[in-house]
């Protein structure tokens, strides 16, 4: 089972936060602090991350156009990809896109560790 993650935001102590809780359940992370960043690590990578947490709102290019990105590549990935935001436009907005998993702020992290888990299990990972 793919237990490597890819967490894109822009906010330096979500990232930190989600890097820290994640390790702590033995998943490998990495990071992208926007969407560009992580499109290039994506294009480059060998193996596609088992998830991606996506925030929605970043800097140069945001959430909806690495969704966007991401499915004229490969329309697989976005079964990849949970969606975390406040903004319930934008949530909406992904599930649109085909993003399966979105996950509202604030939220709890069992839930996060939940989807993330279900995520591997029913996705590429």
């Amino acid at each position: 089972m793919n237990k490597h993650i890819l967490v894109v935001d822009d906010d330096a102590q979500m990232q930190s936060m989600l890097q820290v809780v994640l390790e702590s359940e033995a998943y490998v992370v990495d990071t992208a602090s926007d969407g560009l960043i992580a499109l290039d690590k994506l294009m480059h990578q060998q193996a596609m991350p088992g998830v991606i947490l996506l925030d929605m709102h970043m800097p140069r290019l945001d959430g909806l156009q690495l969704i966007e990105a991401l499915r004229q590549h490969e329309e697989a990935w976005l079964d990849s990809i949970i969606v975390i935001s406040e903004d319930m436009n934008a949530l909406q907005q992904a599930s649109r896109l085909g993003v399966r998993c979105c996950l509202a702020k604030p939220f709890e992290l069992e839930t996060l560790l939940e989807l993330v888990f279900n995520c591997r299990e029913s996705g590429r990972g």
